[in-house]
């Protein structure tokens, strides 16, 4: 669909066009649809992997871009808080914490790129997802360097 067409432009020429999109649709990781039950916490962690050549071979080697959807509100706790990135203004977090934070709200999204275009690791995108006091849900997409083959890929048709 459109985020596909999108990630082929963005990672591409910059054209959307549907050959590129059939292109593009292979080096994307199923999505994955996580429950973060009440006080459930993820730790500080990276997406992407200094290894990824070796040890994420088998599903598309280096992860350079993660899109993460909230699927519901989350009035407290659950937030997405990125440790190593200053706080910045308008982005409706926790304004106490100095480091960048993100409130989970149905239907947003959040992207960023825990690599460059070219597998370069980004220590600056450590992330954590903190306590959900209430329950959240969340569905997490990873685009990959290279195909993705099944079971971990989305379709080739």
């Amino acid at each position: 669909g459109t985020f596909v067409r999108r990630a082929a432009a963005l990672f591409g020429d910059g054209v959307e066009t549907s050959k590129a999109a059939k292109r593009e649709v292979r080096l994307f990781e199923a999505p994955t649809v996580i429950r973060y039950e009440a006080d459930q916490v993820l730790a500080p962690h990276y997406d992407a992997n200094r290894s990824a050549e070796t040890e994420d071979a088998n599903r598309g080697g280096q992860t350079l871009a993660t899109l993460l959807v909230y699927l519901n509100d989350v009035d407290n706790g659950g937030i997405t808080r990125f440790g190593r990135l200053p706080a910045v203004a308008g982005v409706d977090g926790d304004i106490n914490d100095p480091k960048l934070t993100i409130k989970p709200k149905k239907g947003d999204a959040l992207l960023f790129f825990p690599a460059d275009a070219k597998g370069l690791f980004d220590e600056r995108t450590e992330h954590e997802g903190c306590a959900a006091i209430d329950e959240k849900w969340i569905a997490r997409i990873w685009r990959h360097a290279d195909r993705v083959p099944p079971p971990f890929g989305l379709s080739d048709g």
